[in-house]
C-alpha cells in the first residue's frame, strides 16, 4: 500500500522505477550468459571484441553530431520531431562516409589499432552497428521527451535477447566471429523495436519537412558546435586505454581488462543511465518552471555512494572467489584488474548519472572544455606504454580520479548556482 502511493505521489519514483526494472532485466541477459561465453570463446575474442566497441563508442559520439541529446529540450513536439528526423538523415550520410574510408583504408587503421588480422574484416561491421545504434539513440530521447518510459525497457530487453541468442548460438556452432554478429543483430533488433515504439507514441512525419529540419538545425547548432569534438575527445579518452593496451601489450590482456569493466559497469549500467535518463526529463520540466532540484539529487547521491560501499565491500573481501567460480579460474586475474579500476569507475558512476546537468542548464562550453583536458590528460599514458600493466592501470586511475573530482565539483557549482537563484527568485 505505501509503494502504491509513493508511485502516485512521485512521478520521478515511478519512472524511475519503470526504466530500473527494464534495464535491470536486460543487462541480467548478458550478466547470465556472460560466464557461459567466457568458456565458448577465449579472452581474445572478448579483447578483439572490445577494441571494436572502443572505436565503436567513439564513432557514435559523431554519427548524429550529438543533435538527438536535444530531442528532449524544446517545448513543442513538432520541434522535436524534426530533430528526430534530422538525426536519422545525418546518421545516415555520416555512415555511407564511413563505410568508404573503412573499404579505402582497412588495412591501415586495422594495423594502428592494433586487432589481429583474423578480426579484421569485422571492422566493416562498424557503420552498419553504428547506424542502427545512433539511430536507435534518437528514438530513446523521444520516448524519454514522451515519458514512454515502459516502451524504452522493452526495447532494451528486445535487444539484449537477440544479442544473447545469437552469441550463444553461434559460438556453439564454432562459428567465427560470433560475438561480432550477436552484438550487430543485437543493434538491429533496438533500432527496429525502437521504430515500432516511436511509432506508438505519437510520432508523425506530417510534421516533418526540410524547412523545420533545417530551422532546428541552425537553432540547436551549438550543440554540434561545442559538443561533437570535445565529446568525442571524451569517449576516445575513455576507449584510449583499452586501444593503448592492446597495442602495448596484448589483445589477451584487453579480453581480461573487457571482464573487469562489465562486472565494475553494472552500478553504470543498472543505476546511472536509468536514473540519469529519467533526472535529464525531470530537472529540465523544473528548471522551466524554476523549481528546486536540491531534494532530487540529494537522495540520489545517498544511493549512488551506498553502491558504492557495497561495490568496494565485495570486491575486496570475496571478489577473487566469485571471479573463479563464475567465470572459471583463468579469469582471477581480471579481479585484480578490478581492485584497481573500481576506483576511477567510481567516479565515473557519480559523473554519468549526472552528466545530463551540462545540457540542462546549457552549460555545453563549459564541459566542452574540461572533455578536451580529459583527452590530453589520458593521452599522456603514451608515456607510461614501457611499464609493467598494473603499474599502468595505476597511473590511469590516477589520471581518471583527478579529471572526474574536477568534473564532479564543475557540476555542484552549476547546480548550487541554480539553487540560490531559485531561493532568490
Amino acid at each position: 500500500m505505501q509503494l502504491k502511493k509513493l508511485l502516485q505521489k512521485s512521478e520521478f519514483t515511478k519512472n524511475t522505477l519503470v526504466l530500473l526494472v527494464g534495464t535491470i532485466v536486460a543487462q541480467a541477459i548478458p550478466l547470465i550468459i556472460h560466464p557461459f561465453l567466457r568458456r565458448i570463446y577465449s579472452a581474445e575474442d572478448f579483447g578483439a571484441l572490445a577494441v571494436f566497441l572502443s572505436l565503436f563508442s567513439m564513432v557514435t559520439i559523431v554519427a548524429s553530431l550529438r543533435y538527438e541529446s536535444t530531442i528532449v529540450l524544446p517545448k513543442n513536439n513538432i520541434e522535436s520531431i524534426n530533430i528526430l528526423a534530422l538525426t536519422f538523415f545525418i546518421s545516415i550520410v555520416f555512415n555511407v562516409l564511413l563505410f568508404i574510408i573503412l573499404f579505402l583504408f582497412k588495412n591501415e587503421i586495422v594495423q594502428l589499432i592494433g586487432l589481429p588480422q583474423k578480426f579484421a574484416n569485422y571492422i566493416y561491421f562498424l557503420p552498419a552497428t553504428s547506424f542502427f545504434y545512433s539511430m536507435y539513440q534518437s528514438m530513446n530521447y523521444w520516448l524519454i521527451r514522451t515519458k514512454a518510459f515502459k516502451a524504452s525497457s522493452i526495447n532494451k530487453i528486445v535487444r539484449r535477447l537477440v544479442e544473447a541468442v545469437f552469441q550463444v548460438t553461434l559460438g556453439i556452432l564454432k562459428f567465427p566471429g560470433g560475438l561480432f554478429v550477436g552484438d550487430l543483430f543485437g543493434n538491429f533488433s533496438n533500432a527496429s523495436s525502437g521504430v515500432f515504439q516511436v511509432f506508438k507514441n505519437t510520432f508523425s512525419f506530417k510534421n516533418v519537412s526540410k524547412r523545420k529540419m533545417s530551422f532546428v538545425f541552425k537553432k540547436y547548432i551549438e550543440y554540434p558546435k561545442y559538443n561533437v569534438i570535445p565529446t568525442l575527445l571524451s569517449s576516445a579518452a575513455t576507449f584510449l586505454p583499452f586501444l593503448f593496451i592492446n597495442k602495448f601489450y596484448s589483445t589477451e590482456i584487453v579480453g581480461y581488462l573487457d571482464l573487469s569493466r562489465l562486472v565494475l559497469s553494472i552500478p553504470l549500467v543498472f543505476i546511472a543511465t536509468t536514473i540519469g535518463q529519467v533526472l535529464f526529463q525531470q530537472i529540465t520540466e523544473k528548471m522551466h518552471q524554476e523549481e528546486s532540484i536540491k531534494k532530487d539529487l540529494l537522495n540520489i547521491c545517498y544511493l549512488i555512494f551506498s553502491i558504492i560501499f557495497i561495490e568496494l565491500l565485495l570486491l575486496f573481501t570475496v571478489g577473487d572467489s566469485l571471479f573463479t567460480l563464475i567465470f572459471g579460474e583463468q579469469y582471477i586475474i581480471s579481479s585484480s584488474f578490478s581492485k584497481i579500476l573500481i576506483f576511477s569507475f567510481s567516479l565515473n558512476f557519480i559523473y554519468s548519472t549526472f552528466s545530463s546537468i551540462y545540457i540542462t542548464f546549457n552549460k555545453i562550453k563549459q564541459s566542452s572544455i574540461w572533455q578536451v583536458f580529459y583527452f590530453l590528460s589520458i593521452c599522456s599514458l603514451v608515456f607510461f606504454k614501457h611499464f609493467e600493466i598494473n603499474q599502468f592501470l595505476q597511473i590511469y586511475v590516477g589520471i581518471e580520479a583527478v579529471m572526474m573530482i574536477i568534473n564532479i565539483t564543475m557540476m555542484y557549482l552549476i547546480v548550487k548556482k541554480y539553487e540560490e537563484r531559485t531561493v532568490n527568485g
